[in-house]
């Protein structure tokens, strides 16, 4: 794969260096290899359905055509890191899908060896720069209720949260039309609080 420049860089909580760019049009191979270190519970939690077993084709057409459609109606970031097994290894991606001029969905991937150090709270506050920076005020998704982590996540971005839940998932809006940090992040946003700790 050719090289790219890196657009951000920032510090894991255990100091390792992670790289962000713009994701392109040809790295499929990269989402695969990220979807490939996540577990059944991660795949499960990104994307709302069982995908153990799944076939490998359905996979690779899968990232193609998320990572092609960075050029129509979405824009993309994916996180290297220097690991002990390679240099350069895909550790997250992040995407919005814009729906509207204003409004765009989001989702974010970690692969597992990678969660709890930072990098989705930081790679989605980046993403939400992006998109401010191009006129998006709303971002939304989909939740799973027990979903710990990205309610802590989006819990500590400081955005006003809005949220729909239905059965054992909740629509969540973050309005990001205001920087953020004036929300009271103390208040807890998740449809079932007693599932937060601290």
């Amino acid at each position: 794969m050719p090289t790219y420049p890196t657009v951000y860089t920032f510090l894991t909580k255990n100091d390792m260096v992670v790289r962000v760019r713009p994701l392109l049009a040809e790295d499929a191979p990269y989402l695969v290899d990220l979807f490939e270190n996540m577990s059944q519970d991660s795949r499960y939690s990104r994307f709302l359905q069982t995908l153990d077993n799944i076939d490998m084709e359905r996979v690779w057409s899968t990232a193609e055509q998320i990572a092609q459609g960075v050029a129509v109606n979405s824009h993309g970031l994916l996180a290297f890191c220097d690991t002990a097994e390679r240099p350069d290894v895909p550790v997250a991606a992040a995407r919005y899908i814009r729906l509207d001029s204003g409004q765009a969905e989001i989702g974010i991937s970690v692969r597992d060896d990678m969660q709890g150090i930072g990098i989705g709270s930081r790679l989605m506050g980046l993403l939400i720069d992006d998109g401010r920076a191009e006129g998006i005020q709303e971002m939304v998704a989909v939740i799973q209720n027990n979903n710990v982590v990205v309610w802590r996540l989006l819990r500590g971005l400081g955005y006003p949260i809005t949220r729909r839940q239905d059965g054992s998932a909740t629509e969540v809006t973050l309005d990001v039309s205001d920087p953020p940090g004036w929300e009271d992040t103390a208040v807890d946003y998740s449809p079932e609080p007693q599932l937060i700790g601290y």
